[in-house]
């Protein structure tokens, strides 16, 4: 029989993996808010492939791979490049051009907030993946002919949109790549690619990929949108029957990974409206509790909660009789989460539908259903103390003692605290040394999106000694660990300042988004300080802070704060990430190590290699233990031996026939590949035993290593294995080895 009449068509190979690839990047919908990149995506993927396929129909298949790598560049080059040689060759401006637009696009995807815009950035970075992908999955489906092996490069290019977004995958997209993998699949039945095993049903091979594939991808939409209460991000915090331990917090807004995120956009985009607030006043959306020496700041101690259905349990230390409630009307027309927003301390909250709990301790309101609400009313109080009343705040702490916990804080950063805290007798004044500490100008911190290059494993050491350069991230959650360290109990809060007014209205948009420090007093609660030293004066000042800085502690002399010297020994004691959130996703650790920014696609190569490896592996590994074990003459060796064969036969295309006997099997098989008259013998010699072995077992008589060497040795020499086929064994990739 002629086998090239047996492949699959190389063409129709080639189409089924580009559309494979081009329905699983539809998933990229969900992380890039429009579609422009699709069109020169596919275009590109079209382009790798069909060079591929064009090198073959040309009996060029070893020049196939550099020629499709060559018009992956060349696209690009057209694409996106300038002054390109010829228009379409990179040039050294080219070349940096594109290397520009790659290290904006990686800017983006570390720091920006899905969905971003599908700018000639983003566009570039996707191109250079699906080529990249286009050409991974045509090598292995079409030219080493295991198409169910290029689910595993598809399973990593899916992994990149999922781990990205902050809801599920659109669900259309997910549909679409079960059902290019399940033709992937179909495709590997075909006997180019795999011979056929004999089935009792003609329609029994195509229904069992596809009864597969529809059955995994119905669990999975099902589990998806059943199982998990926000997006990708698992399970709220709260949801439990009882309060959850360290680590709760990795949904919703990632604090302060959307955080940095929100403030980096290109485009500044609106979130809410106010209405009513007498002051300006921070929009609290959680706080943080958790000191974690590895990861920083995190969400803790969260509880169930008491619904939002009337008046709001009073928090610890705060005496709502002592200040006048007011309304303020809040519509959040740009945010969605499963945190609720508030300003000062809540009284009561209405009009935002069922599913809404708040925990008191934390003054955090969450849901654990669907996070869309519309206008909500807001019965806040707005405690203002004075600065005296402050001063002689005194008596038991009321909250949790994890608010004081010093756990994992360098010794080198509390002797900093209680250098800058020396002079100062009272709680307040030293919780505004510290304030000072960050924003007056001699002591050198600088406002900045970007944070200072590491110079240790100690980010908080790295930003209070070295650095000194960071947004409200770093300044809020330093001061914290600087509170804590002088036995002030502290939390890092998470939300956005009072925005720009518009009319009778305030709008806050993502520019708004900030991060400061409540520290708690006996008999008031939580006081608001806010060490970021930013220049746009958009963070409100308290009156006990006093209108001429917001640093400058009244009637108390805090110059040592402003000059406090820093200790030179080095503690290289865990870190704060001055980052964290109240999930483990830090930002700061992506600013000061590449790790972070690396690690995805490391992990994918890692995968993709292991993938590709794997089956070589399986079957190396399946032949030396059935060789030991018949060296052995364990019992069934001549069983082993006999599997062993059939599987070397196997991986050159020629699975056994169900429906024939050994003999049989062993005839068909020696005509075909040729074999020289001592393999045969071998070969025979293996099927009499194997016969003895099915029909009279107590007569085996056992094979020797040397017969199965032999017979294997001579179907090589006859019909040595291609390097596809070595790498991707039929009889390990189809499943059809004889086990």
């Amino acid at each position: 029989m002629n086998r090239s009449a047996e492949r699959t068509p190389d063409t129709a190979a080639t189409a089924v993996a580009v559309g494979v690839v081009l329905l699983t990047s539809t998933t990229f919908s969900a992380v890039l808010a429009d579609w422009r990149w699709f069109p020169v995506a596919a275009l590109t993927s079209i382009a790798v492939a069909g060079t591929g396929a064009a090198a073959r129909m040309a009996r060029a298949r070893s020049w196939a791979p550099p020629a499709q790598l060559l018009v992956l560049v060349v696209m690009l080059t057209a694409l996106f490049g300038r002054n390109a040689i010829l228009g379409v060759l990179p040039g050294p401006t080219t070349v940096d051009r594109l290397w520009s637009l790659l290290g904006t696009a990686i800017g983006v995807v570390r720091t920006g907030v899905p969905p971003v815009p599908a700018d000639s950035a983003m566009q570039c970075l996707v191109v250079l993946g699906l080529g990249v992908v286009t050409f991974l999955v045509d090598r292995i489906v079409v030219a080493h002919r295991a198409p169910a092996v290029a689910g595993l490069v598809l399973l990593c290019m899916l992994a990149v949109p999922a781990s990205l977004a902050d809801l599920l995958l659109p669900w259309w997209s997910f549909l679409g790549s079960a059902v290019g993998f399940a033709a992937l699949l179909l495709l590997g039945r075909h006997p180019g690619l795999v011979r056929r095993t004999t089935y009792t049903s003609a329609v029994a091979p195509a229904l069992l990929p596809v009864t597969v594939v529809a059955t995994a991808a119905v669990i999975a939409l099902l589990a998806g949108t059943v199982f998990t209460g926000v997006g990708t991000r698992g399970r709220i915090p709260g949801t439990d029957q009882e309060p959850r331990g360290p680590g709760t917090g990795e949904i919703g807004l990632r604090p302060f990974t959307s955080l940095r995120g929100q403030l980096s956009r290109d485009e500044v985009v609106e979130l809410f409206r106010v209405e009513g607030l007498p002051r300006n006043a921070y929009l609290r959306a959680m706080t943080l509790r958790r000191f974690d020496p590895d990861q920083g700041w995190k969400l803790d101690g969260l509880s169930r909660g008491v619904a939002m259905d009337g008046r709001l349990p009073t928090p610890a230390g705060v005496q709502p009789s002592e200040t006048d409630t007011t309304s303020v009307r809040i519509d959040p027309v740009g945010y969605r989460d499963a945190w609720l927003p508030m300003f000062g301390v809540p009284v009561e909250v209405s009009e935002i539908g069922t599913g809404w709990r708040y925990d008191p301790a934390s003054g955090t309101a969450f849901t654990r259903e669907n996070p869309d609400t519309d206008s909500y009313t807001e019965l806040a109080a707005f405690p203002d103390p004075s600065e005296r009343t402050l001063r002689r705040a005194s008596g038991e702490d009321t909250v949790s003692p994890a608010y004081s916990s010093t756990a994992g804080i360098p010794p080198r950063v509390r002797e900093l605290a209680r250098r800058i805290t020396s002079e100062q007798h009272n709680r307040f004044d030293r919780a505004v040394a510290l304030q000072r500490y960050f924003t007056d100008p001699s002591n050198g911190f600088t406002y900045d999106l970007r944070t200072a290059p590491a110079s240790s494993d100690d980010a908080l050491t790295d930003f209070l000694f070295r650095g000194k350069r960071g947004y409200c991230e770093q300044f809020a959650s330093a001061m914290a660990v600087l509170l804590r360290s002088v036995g002030i109990p502290s939390r890092v809060a998470v939300g956005f300042t009072p925005g720009e007014r518009s009319g009778n209205q305030r709008v806050i948009t993502t520019e708004d988004a900030h991060a400061w420090v409540e520290a708690f007093f006996p008999g008031h609660g939580w006081i608001t300080f806010d060490p970021t030293p930013l220049s746009d004066d958009r963070a409100p000042t308290p009156s006990y802070l006093g209108s001429e800085d917001r640093g400058q502690q009244g009637g108390q002399d805090s110059e040592t704060s402003g000059t406090t010297p820093e200790p030179t020994p080095s503690d290289g004691a865990p870190t704060t990430r001055p980052d964290e959130s109240g999930s483990p996703s830090p930002v700061a650790r992506n600013e000061r190590t590449p790790i972070g920014l690396w690690l995805l696609p490391s992990t994918a190569v890692l995968l993709l290699v292991g993938g590709v490896a794997a089956p070589a592996l399986i079957r190396s590994a399946r032949r030396r233990s059935r060789l030991s074990r018949v060296a052995a003459d364990a019992p069934g060796a001549t069983r082993l031996a006999w599997r062993e064969l059939l599987d070397e036969f196997t991986d050159r295309g020629t699975p056994p026939i169900p429906s024939e006997s050994p003999r049989g099997t062993s005839e068909r098989l020696i005509g075909q590949y040729g074999l020289d008259e001592e393999s045969a013998r071998a070969v025979r010699r293996l099927t009499a035993e194997i016969e003895r072995a099915l029909y009279a077992p107590q007569g085996d008589a056992g094979v020797s290593t040397a017969e199965l060497t032999t017979a294997v040795e001579g179907l090589r020499r006859s019909r040595p294995l291609t390097r596809g086929e070595w790498m991707f064994p039929r009889s390990v990739v189809s499943g059809r080895g004889q086990r």
